[in-house]
């Protein structure tokens, strides 16, 4: 697809332009959806349900971010696709691009919000015998495509200078559908373009004490 390839070459760009300031990268998976929304399609077409009323279904999920700071380990902005299987078991993907915030930061725990634009695309659910229209996409040969808003919320944990683990709740890669991921993230690169001062930051290596970046 145009867009996917437009997106690489975007990605590619921003990697190159950011690897001497404070740069990231986190493949995360997703296992679950969550759809606490009616939907006229809910449950009789969602084939991988968990519940009989279809609130849960498995669609796993494979996203990845490259993520940089605009200042300090506060603020950030990053880009991510998604590959995954949707509730109607077929392929579809997303790409968003956002900013990030650490709002919170309690030794080596941290608490992030995100959110921003998203394309979201799936393989033509109106092919599918007895779907109901919904969600207003927009039809482009076999597949459809929506603009939408992404947000997460997203626990840290550092294992290390450069290693940290993630858990988060997202919502808007998919119409009405949160998901649950779990990842890492690696610090291609931990020298700050704007420091700000950190006083109970853990690995910060001007300090004695084990601060934070």
């Amino acid at each position: 697809m145009k867009q996917i390839q437009i997106f690489l070459l975007f990605t590619l760009i921003f990697v190159g332009c950011n690897l001497q300031s404070q740069t990231i990268i986190h493949p995360k998976f997703a296992p679950i959806g969550f759809h606490p929304f009616e939907s006229p399609n809910q449950p009789r077409l969602y084939e991988n349900r968990l519940d009989y009323n279809g609130k849960w279904v498995v669609e796993p999920n494979i996203l990845f971010s490259v993520e940089t700071y605009l200042r300090g380990t506060k603020l950030s902005w990053r880009v991510m696709p998604g590959f995954y299987t949707d509730a109607l078991s077929q392929p579809a993907m997303f790409i968003h691009v956002g900013l990030k915030y650490s709002f919170l930061q309690i030794w080596r725990s941290s608490f992030d919000i995100a959110a921003g634009p998203t394309l979201n695309f799936r393989e033509d659910w109106n092919k599918v015998p007895g779907y109901i229209p919904e969600g207003n996409y927009n039809l482009n040969g076999n597949w459809e495509n929506k603009l939408d808003i992404l947000a997460e919320l997203e626990y840290k944990f550092f294992l290390s200078d450069r290693v940290d683990i993630t858990a988060s709740a997202l919502y808007g890669h998919s119409y009405n559908t949160f998901t649950f991921t779990f990842g890492i993230r690696y610090w291609i690169s931990t020298t700050i373009k704007h420091p700000i001062d950190c006083g109970s930051c853990p690995f910060d290596k001007t300090s004695n004490k084990p601060q934070r970046r």
